[in-house]
């Protein structure tokens, strides 16, 4: 793979397949809301998901790319996904986005944990760029921090 050239000169490496790890760095930001979708027939959705700065630091350490991280609870239209989650490039701006697949139980569990800043660190492991220009996640994790009392 060759490095990346953004239109400011900056040469950037090629993101790679592997097990890879990040960094929150921030809050969480939580949303929830509901949209009528049109029919037949017409009903109304449910949406709820959370945005995380992160750093994501590649294989090896060889570089930390800035990302933002979406974890979003599925709706009832759509609850099942071949992968872990997606990986890709944003256009314009040197970083990129991780989206993570999980299930409604599982995102209930960690929004109080969330809301604790008990999350700090993650891993997950991409495969090879697929057709549509991203990486699929094949397995991801993250563990609580407990705070001293």
């Amino acid at each position: 793979m060759t490095a990346r050239k953004k239109s400011n000169g900056l040469q950037l490496p090629p993101v790679v397949a592997g097990e890879w790890r990040g960094e929150i760095v921030g809050s969480a930001n939580v949303n929830f809301g509901q949209v009528a979708q049109p029919g037949p027939p017409r009903q109304s959705v449910e949406f709820t998901y959370m945005i995380l700065a992160a750093s994501l630091i590649m294989p090896g350490a060889a570089f930390r790319w800035p990302g933002v991280v979406m974890i979003m609870a599925p709706t009832p239209m759509k609850t099942d996904h071949p992968d872990a989650g997606v990986l890709f490039e944003a256009d314009e701006l040197p970083s990129l986005s991780l989206s993570l697949h999980v299930t409604r139980g599982q995102f209930s569990d960690m929004l109080p944990r969330f809301e604790a800043h008990q999350f700090k660190e993650f891993h997950f492991t991409i495969e090879e760029k697929d057709a549509e220009g991203r990486w699929p996640v094949r397995s991801w994790g993250m563990g609580t921090t407990r705070l001293a009392t």
